[in-house]
């Protein structure tokens, strides 16, 4: 499976961390912050604009450098 076909979609209101890296300002790297639109594009370089949690600044981001902060997982009835 290749990288492309991993990355997921996501939707408003999904917690997420930056996985990217960045040139010019400063790194972004294992932030949190909130899905608030979905851009345009194609998976995987759709644009997201994500509110940071760390400085309250949104940033359009592209899903390739996002994944989401958490996961559930279903819980098995053991008895």
């Amino acid at each position: 499976m290749s990288y492309n076909s991993q990355v997921k979609s996501f939707v408003v209101g999904d917690l997420v961390m930056f996985t990217g890296y960045e040139v010019e300002s400063p790194p972004l790297a294992h932030k949190i912050g909130i899905v608030l639109d979905i851009g345009s594009g194609a998976k995987p370089h759709r644009l997201y604009r994500v509110l940071w949690l760390h400085n309250g600044i949104a940033v359009s981001v592209s899903g390739k450098h996002l994944q989401l902060a958490y996961e559930l997982k279903e819980q098995r009835d053991t008895t």
